[in-house]
């Protein structure tokens, strides 16, 4: 057994016993790990509010490979996002954030990329001032690539022209096609030049002044959504809609709902 040091992002938390915590962290060194705080739920633990999902923390723990459990020793808070904290829409959407990647990682497969944009999105989400669920999209078209199903956006996959108009997407060849070779019966997902365009700067961009200054169309927003939540579910099998994503799109519906005085 071993002393490790590390930086993670608390992905989930829940209580263990009278006085203990199991997490689910993000590492920067491990990838995805499970821990026990033992005692973290006690009133004079010595973790406070540091072990909260959302956190990027700094900690130190005790590992052997053959335990699927490590032991959590220290913990030290890096950032805790307040902005985020404060507002119910951009809570949603952190969460929803460290669901998907609480269900895509291995446990303890290192990728630290990975680490670096879920902190990036988690920062982007903190300071921005629209939609936040713009941050989402642009994770979930950053972690294709990551995950190596990156989408072809920009070239037709049968004449190798530039999409535009019309275009359609191909969900089991990855890529668009164009509208001059949808004449020619191909079906697939239709994604309108403003969904392209949003899709497109998330695949391309770092700026998460560029992500938060994206206002596509309501119809746009849906053809984006679906063809996220289409190409997703069909490289990783089983896969099952966001708790944190269908708690955001619930309170957004309530709020169309209700009337204006």
């Amino acid at each position: 057994m071993s002393l490790q040091k590390t930086e993670a992002v608390v992905l989930k938390s829940r209580r263990q016993g009278e006085t203990s915590k199991i997490l689910v962290l993000y590492t920067r060194a491990f990838g995805k790990m499970s821990l026990v705080a033992k005692g973290a739920r006690s009133a004079r633990s010595r973790f406070g509010g540091t072990l909260e999902p959302l956190n990027h923390i700094s900690l130190l723990f005790y590992y052997k490979e053959t335990r699927d459990l490590q032991i959590l020793s220290q913990a030290e808070i890096l950032a805790t996002f307040p902005g985020i904290r404060r507002d119910l829409d951009k809570t949603s959407i952190g969460l929803a954030i460290c669901e998907l990647v609480l269900r895509l990682e291995v446990a303890e497969e290192g990728n630290p990329l990975l680490f670096r944009l879920l902190l990036h999105t988690l920062r982007g989400i903190e300071g921005c001032r629209r939609d936040p669920v713009n941050f989402l999209r642009y994770f979930q078209v950053r972690l294709f690539d990551l995950k190596g199903f990156r989408p072809e956006l920009s070239t037709c996959l049968r004449c190798g022209g530039p999409a535009q108009e019309n275009v359609r997407f191909d969900i089991v060849r990855g890529g668009v096609v164009c509208g001059n070779c949808g004449k020619q019966g191909v079906s697939g997902i239709p994604l309108s030049l403003e969904a392209l365009h949003a899709l497109r700067t998330c695949q391309q961009t770092a700026s998460a002044q560029e992500i938060d200054g994206l206002l596509p169309s309501p119809v746009a927003q849906q053809q984006v959504d679906h063809f996220l939540d289409a190409f997703l579910k069909y490289h990783i099998e089983g896969f099952r809609d966001l708790n944190a994503l269908r708690f955001y799109q619930r309170i957004h519906d309530q709020s169309k709902e209700e009337p204006r005085n």
